[in-house]
């Protein structure tokens, strides 16, 4: 069947500022300047203000941007990073990229994100960063997390992925780890029309890692713009890199649409208390932010023992749902030879086996918000 009410509406975004994202895209084209033009340093600095930091480098993916993160930081083979087995597999495989050994730690049952309390069980001598995940853009509990990161002088790389322009106690995310990795691929909180990602940091030792990691391992910067003007000369390759570079077209996109960001997400938070006061009086239990917090609500989650049947009953009507992630990463079969079994991770696992993403995206009309709790309750 085709669902009437879709998780993200691509077409009706995109037709919201068509004649710019059409204009850009050309002028892009025009320029010749496909790769690292003037629109990716501009986006860098733009999204690097925006989030309260002091630098910004734009890549290919989120996952891309949370292994270049943890490249930059020296992590690999006998290192480990401690996360959460209920992100996004590629959360748990940038680590795994590195070559270094995911932990995964079980979640608090609130705001469904790294449970502080199980962090200090888990480091070793080993460990050499904390990877929370600010789940559907529900921001973390991060000042704990930072406490036990100074503690044991270990970082904090957020996975910002879906958690653009959200605020953890009147801070950004972004600002405040070591590094934080987002992604921007169609469907995300700032998305744009091909996959990429962003990372942003305070450091500038970092930044320059970053810039050389993304591109080949080469020491000088790779741009392509008036400050980069001059001739150019070979660059030393002074580390083994990738070729992680965003492209100017998706940088010229995404120029739009940031500054639309905190406006589509206080059409967002709407949305989410529509649903939070609906659910409350019929006792559905659903995903909630931190105390003077603010999430941006990619989707909005909630947890029903009898989930499977819900999901199959909004298809049948063409209102579309999510399993957003399931299995739970330490049970999939990429991770089977790590020993993990169910029951490891028991909030983990309860929040898997019943949660249910719902539509939540800001071009939804009052009248579909209010279909898809309605049916949703009627499954019940």
């Amino acid at each position: 069947m085709a669902m009437r009410i879709r998780m993200y509406d691509n077409i009706a975004q995109y037709l919201s500022d068509k004649e710019a994202i059409d204009a850009a895209v050309l002028s892009v084209l025009e320029s010749g300047e496909l790769v690292m033009g003037p629109d990716v340093r501009a986006l860098e600095e733009e999204f690097a203000a925006y989030c309260g930091t002091n630098y910004a480098v734009g890549v290919t993916s989120g996952t891309s941007a949370l292994l270049l993160a943890l490249r930059a930081l020296g992590i690999g083979e006998g290192d480990e990073v401690i996360t959460v087995a209920n992100s996004d597999i590629p959360t748990s495989q940038a680590v795994t990229l590195t070559g270094a050994k995911v932990v995964w730690v079980d979640i608090e049952p609130i705001g469904c994100n790294m449970d502080p309390d199980q962090i200090e069980a888990a480091i070793t001598p080993k460990t050499k960063a904390i990877l929370p995940v600010h789940l559907h853009g529900v921001p973390a509990d991060l000042d704990p997390i930072l406490k036990i990161s100074e503690k044991y002088d270990v970082a904090v790389v957020d996975d910002a992925a879906l958690a653009a322009g959200a605020r953890y106690r009147g801070n950004r995310i972004g600002s405040l780890g070591s590094l934080t990795a987002f992604s921007t691929a169609p469907g995300k909180i700032l998305g744009g029309i091909g996959s990429g990602g962003l990372i942003t940091t305070e450091d500038r030792s970092l930044y320059n890692r970053l810039n050389t990691l993304r591109h080949y391992g080469r020491e000088d910067p790779p741009y392509r713009d008036k400050q980069s003007m001059g001739p150019k000369w070979p660059s030393d390759t002074i580390e083994i890199g990738y070729n992680e570079r965003i492209d100017s077209i998706q940088a010229a996109v995404l120029r739009i649409r940031l500054p639309q960001l905190d406006e589509l997400s206080v059409r967002r938070r709407e949305i989410a208390e529509i649903y939070s006061k609906g659910f409350e009086k019929v006792g559905v239990r659903y995903q909630q932010p931190p105390p003077d917090s603010e999430a941006v609500w990619r989707v909005f989650t909630v947890l029903l023992p009898d989930r499977d049947r819900v999901h199959a009953g909004l298809h049948a009507v063409g209102i579309e749902s999510s399993l957003a992630y399931v299995p739970a990463d330490h049970l999939d079969v990429c991770y089977r030879d790590l020993g993990y079994r169910p029951g490891s991770l028991p909030e983990t696992e309860v929040f898997c086996n019943e949660l249910l993403a719902l539509p939540c995206h800001p071009y939804m009309s009052n009248a579909e918000i209010d279909e898809v709790l309605t049916t949703v309750v009627e499954l019940l």
